[in-house]
């Protein structure tokens, strides 16, 4: 016998039917799996890194937690075992400082002494016991460099400029690996590449790397009808340095200076000409010779009267 649904028994089936998708869609809290993980992508080689992975062990026992770098175990945490629980094992780059911290929620550790070794991809790898033995892992990338300790200097830029003068900037970088990109910006326009020369680059080893310093010199006349960048008397110069590959690794340093005209000097020199103690005495001397002149004008008429 063919049964007839009415129409609220089609709106539920169907409204079960959704709950249903939804929940297959939800992390399975019985299951272990890894919650989090912390690897920087950039780093100082002078720098302690953490490393911290976060997990969910469902209702199993925890195994052991491992810590690998490009597929070479360096740290196993392991509760289950009667003595040593904490193992840590040689590969190149690593070193595993005694600040770490395991339980069954979560696994951080520290690596000091880094070098250019010390650059790779990093797997924590959770691990449940018997009898279901499940496994997860999760995987980040993490590069070391020589990262600028300072700001550019910029060297050679005056304070106070006359229309016509000739400006020479030089911008210097600290010391890193990657190498630095310079520029050079004015009044917040970058300056052309006619106003730049090639720079000039230093190497020195450190740390393991190969550290680059670069020198970008910018150079350009004082001339505000064809430097559409100098539009008042206020100008600010701005060097920035900026490793590519690192987009949070800018550093800048910033510098203004004033330009003037040369109908400005000459005010400005007849103003404190005028208010100098010169001016007065020289007016001084000019009424006393105008003086002694109308004298001896009166005194050579009466004589000739």
């Amino acid at each position: 016998m063919k049964k007839n649904f009415n129409i609220k028994e089609i709106i539920w089936a169907k409204f079960c039917y959704v709950i249903c998708i939804l929940i297959s869609f939800l992390p399975n809290t019985r299951t272990l799996h890894i919650t989090n993980i912390i690897v920087p992508s950039f780093v100082d080689v002078r720098d302690v890194v953490m490393l911290s992975c976060s997990y969910n062990i469902g209702t199993q026992k925890l195994n052991s937690v491992k810590w690998y770098k490009n597929e070479k175990e360096f740290y196993r945490y392991a509760p289950l075992m009667p003595t040593k629980q904490n193992m840590i094992f040689n590969v190149e780059g690593i070193h595993v400082s005694s600040d770490h911290v395991c339980n069954e929620k979560f696994c951080t550790i520290h690596l000091d002494n880094l070098s250019n070794d010390s650059s790779g991809a990093f797997r924590c790898e959770v691990s449940g016991d018997a009898p279901e033995f499940k496994l997860s892992h999760e995987t980040a990338n993490m590069t070391v460099a020589a990262l600028p300790q300072h700001d550019p200097k910029i060297e050679g830029v005056e304070k106070n400029y006359y229309e016509g003068d000739f400006l020479f900037g030089n911008c210097t970088s600290d010391f890193s690996y990657p190498p630095p990109f310079l520029a050079w910006y004015i009044n917040d326009q970058k300056a052309d590449n006619a106003l730049l020369q090639p720079f000039q680059e230093s190497t020195i080893e450190a740390y393991g790397f190969k550290l680059s310093q670069r020198s970008l010199e910018i150079r350009f006349r004082i001339d505000k009808k064809n430097n559409p960048f100098i539009s008042d008397g206020k100008v600010h110069m701005k060097c920035v340095a900026q490793i590519r590959k690192m987009p949070k690794q800018i550093r800048e340093s910033n510098h203004i200076f004033y330009v003037s005209s040369w109908d400005d000097l000459r005010n400005q020199k007849l103003i404190n000409w005028k208010n100098s103690g010169n001016f007065v005495i020289q007016q001084k001397n000019i009424r006393h010779a105008l003086g002694i002149q109308h004298l001896c004008f009166y005194q050579l008429c009466a004589a000739k009267l």
